[in-house]
Parts: structure tokens; sequence; C-alpha cells
């Protein structure tokens, strides 16, 4: 079995407030779309662990530091520029 947890964040300007959403993929196909919720820095990440721990994924169990190690370099998280792009 193999996840990607692919995240994206946006900052609004205007109330000086960071929002993310996340993505689950297993196995190449999108099992979860999460959010869009107010987080910032590694937030989707989080986001994503709390949802495989819900869904009874022991991935999940150890937290975000030992996900990272397990997915090895297969989270990503992008800046995008427009709250609807989330």
């Amino acid at each position: 079995m193999s996840l990607h947890i692919e995240g994206r964040r946006w900052f609004r300007r205007s109330a000086g407030n960071t929002y993310c959403s996340a993505r689950i993929h297993k196995d190449g196909e999108i099992i979860a779309t999460l959010g869009p919720t107010g987080g910032y820095g590694d937030y989707p990440l989080q986001l994503a662990v709390e949802w495989l721990r819900k869904n009874g994924y022991p991935e999940a169990e150890y937290g975000t530091r030992y996900l990272r190690e397990v997915l090895r370099g297969s989270y990503s998280v992008a800046d995008v520029q427009r709250e609807k792009d989330l």
C-alpha cells in the first residue's frame, strides 16, 4: 500500500489568516478530500493523520513524524494564490 498526502495553503491577506486543505491518495486513487479549514505550516499533514486515525489506518497511529518516515517523502504542500484553488 502506498500513501501520498497532497496539501494546499492559502493566505487571506485581509484577515491575516491561513487556510489549508488536504487530499489523501492511496495506491494512486484519492480516498479523502479534507478542508478547507484554518491552519498553516504542515497542518494539511495533521488533517490527514486525524482522518486516517478515524478511519482505521494503522500507519497514522504514531503521528505525523512517523507517517513522514513511512511515506518517505510522499507528502507535498503547495501555496496557492486563490481561495478557490484550495
